[in-house]
């Protein structure tokens, strides 16, 4: 094999490089430095979501309760709702499926005609109630019965009210009027129910 040319050797011996040479060389250093680049961050994202609560004054006690009734017997008693959510909200009340029951051979409620109110006051036997809307039975019908609430109403898609709360700490009273209907039928006869207001954000 034949060695370089006396003219490479003389080149070499010099420190000059062939132009193919130098020209590999530029062309790694400039690959090395060719992205350009920038940023922007966007942090501290946060969701939070919004609530929904109910209370009541009552604090789980029976709202209704009486014993030794007969035809004519009546009564009223009043419970104030608080509203604890920060949403805006509907709330409607209803007898749950299953939360009308009786321990006698048969039902009282057939029997009592039922009305419910809702407005303001504080006091639980209704003194100072003042009412701004019917919920049930507004003309104090007999035949719309607590049994007949119950079979009504019995869900937030079919229940009643026209409360609409829209902030923490707003408040609503009901009132509940029943009468027992002069039917000899209801000799006997017991029923206790459980209402349920629901408030779900608009």
């Amino acid at each position: 094999m034949r060695g370089p040319t006396s003219r490479v050797r003389k080149n070499l011996a010099k420190g000059v490089l062939p132009v193919g040479i130098l020209a590999s060389a530029a062309m790694v250093w400039q690959s090395s430095y060719a992205a350009f680049s920038g940023t922007t961050t966007n942090g501290g994202n946060s969701m939070t979501a919004g609530t929904v609560k109910l209370t009541d004054a009552a604090n789980g006690t029976a709202l209704l309760t009486a014993t030794g009734l007969k035809p004519g017997s009546t009564g009223s008693a009043c419970i104030k709702l608080t509203y604890g959510g920060n949403l805006a909200a509907a709330t409607k009340l209803y007898v749950a499926a299953g939360d009308l029951t009786t321990t006698t051979p048969s039902n009282l409620a057939p029997y009592l005609t039922l009305k419910v109110d809702e407005g303001a006051g504080t006091d639980p036997a209704c003194s100072d109630f003042v009412a701004t809307a019917n919920d049930y039975n507004p003309t104090n019908s007999t035949a719309l019965t607590l049994d007949g609430f119950a079979t009504s109403a019995t869900s937030f898609a079919n229940g009643v009210g026209a409360w609409l709360p829209a902030a923490n700490g707003a408040t609503r009273n009901y009132r509940f009027i029943w009468t027992v209907q002069d039917d000899n039928a209801a000799q006997g006869l017991n029923a206790t129910v459980t209402f349920t207001w629901e408030a779900q954000n608009t």
